[in-house]
């Protein structure tokens, strides 16, 4: 069910595990609601420097 309201059909469903379906529908739920997970970006520096001050 959760597959086919991400718009798979049955078919794609089958040739993917369950893991893997489960990534799909969050990536699909996330960019359907505007929801972004933030990305890792190299330490700068500055940031060194303020995590050993």
């Amino acid at each position: 069910m959760i597959g086919k309201r991400a718009g798979l059909s049955f078919d794609e469903i089958n040739e993917l595990t369950v893991n893997d379906l489960l990534k799909y529908v969050n990536i699909y739920v996330d960019m359907e609601t505007g929801k972004r997970k933030q990305r890792r970006r190299m330490a700068t520096q500055a940031d060194i420097d303020a995590f050993f001050a």
